[in-house]
């Protein structure tokens, strides 16, 4: 389903029109009202993003349009331990690193808390990192890289989908083809709670809403029922 198709008139928001009963034209010929149901539509795809994301397990899932991998490269350099996270990470599935050798290596996770070593002593270590720890943007590697190396540091993760802007026209949603009408169904939803939360409509539209979410949630948990990978539960490693 396209964003926005005047001609058709079959897109997200020639939808949100109908669902509104706000009529033809009166959000996709308004330049305000575009930008309104815009910022809906990205509302919804947050919640279509958190359903999907507590479904899926040990698969990942990448919004379709995307244009390259989840993952993240930059360089080591020698006596640096911290480097920034990218700004659209929102949570890390792996960290790499390579070695003075070129072989990769996965790190481990560190939780300052529990290891019995003072956090002033492992920062002064110098070698090839073992574990990572993560505050807010920003990776630290322990021990502190003691080695340059060109695109050495490979972090894999979740990101959120990719935002509707409101000039967009062909652009379609990032999900399987079925749950599209989740975003006209969420942008009319948001509407009319704040302009008409005594609509007739609001309550079946907001029941048909939670009932596309459950579908799309077991729809992502059952994508890959046939090989699923098992579920790893990541627990942090003491520092030696």
């Amino acid at each position: 389903m396209q964003y926005n198709d005047t001609t058709n008139k079959n897109g997200i928001i020639q939808l949100a029109e109908d669902y509104t009963d706000l009529g033809d034209g009166y959000i996709s010929g308004n330049s305000t009202m575009l930008k309104k149901f815009t910022a809906y539509a990205n509302e919804v795809s947050d919640d279509i993003w958190s359903v999907i994301w507590s479904s899926a397990g040990s698969w990942q899932w990448d919004d379709s349009n995307q244009a390259d991998l989840p993952q993240a490269t930059t360089d080591i350099v020698s006596g640096r331990a911290k480097y920034t996270i990218p700004p659209d990470i929102l949570t890390i599935k792996r960290v790499e690193i390579k070695n003075e050798n070129g072989g990769w290596t996965k790190l481990k996770p560190f939780t300052r808390e529990k290891t019995a070593t003072s956090i002033g002593e492992l920062e002064t270590r110098l070698g090839c990192p073992t574990h990572y720890f993560v505050f807010n943007d920003t990776i630290q590697l322990y021990p502190t890289p003691s080695y340059d190396l060109t695109g050495g540091l490979k972090v894999f993760f979740d990101r959120a989908g990719v935002s509707f802007s409101p000039s967009d026209t062909t652009k379609s949603p990032g999900i399987a083809s079925p749950f599209h009408e989740l975003y006209p169904l969420g942008m009319a939803i948001k509407w009319l709670s704040i302009k008409q939360p005594t609509n007739s409509s609001l309550l079946l539209y907001k029941e048909k809403y939670k009932e596309k979410l459950e579908a799309i949630k077991e729809y992502y948990a059952r994508r890959w029922e046939d090989n699923a990978p098992p579920v790893i539960t990541t627990t942090s490693e003491n520092f030696e």
